[in-house]
């Protein structure tokens, strides 16, 4: 990281930023190009990382580049804000923000009971609840869930 004044050098920072943001952004590679996406998402802590849980349809380009490759990096920002400066020093401007990236490789769940926590995950960080959430059997069949592990997660803010 260029601005090691900027980074977030403990997890607790790093978590932090990930239970104030919504949106995550997701790339993946198809072929030569790269491909990203913006998802919902939940998550754990792990000692040394991150898990993040993701659902979406069964099908689709998303999908399709996933299966053939499941390397992805994955950066997710929030506490944003312009900072305005003068006309006379342009540099003045500035923009404050918090965010987090990482990388990792995406998981696919197939299993009842691993489907419906991380279904809960999301449902609890986007709600900011701790309730549990019950899905009917023929949603869970139908809905793609995976996570991805990354224990690269890095953060930085400004402001």
């Amino acid at each position: 990281m260029r601005r090691k004044d900027r980074e977030m050098e403990n997890l607790e920072d790093i978590f932090s930023v990930a239970e104030k943001c919504q949106v995550v952004h997701v790339a993946m590679t198809d072929g030569e190009k790269p491909y990203v996406v913006a998802l919902n998402f939940g998550f754990d802590r792990l000692e040394d990382g991150l898990i993040l849980y993701l659902h979406s349809a069964s099908e689709g380009r998303k999908m399709d580049i996933l299966k053939k490759n499941p390397n992805v990096y994955f950066q997710m920002d929030c506490d944003s804000e312009f900072v305005k400066g003068t006309p006379e020093n342009s540099c003045s401007y500035s923009w404050n923000f918090a965010s987090i990236m990482g990388s990792g490789q995406v998981e696919f769940l197939e299993g009842e009971g691993e489907k419906k926590y991380a279904l809960n995950r999301i449902l609890q960080h986007l709600d900011k609840t701790e309730k549990s959430f019950d899905f009917m059997p023929q949603i869970l069949s139908k809905t793609c869930v995976y996570r991805i592990v990354s224990r690269d997660v890095t953060g930085k803010r400004h402001g």
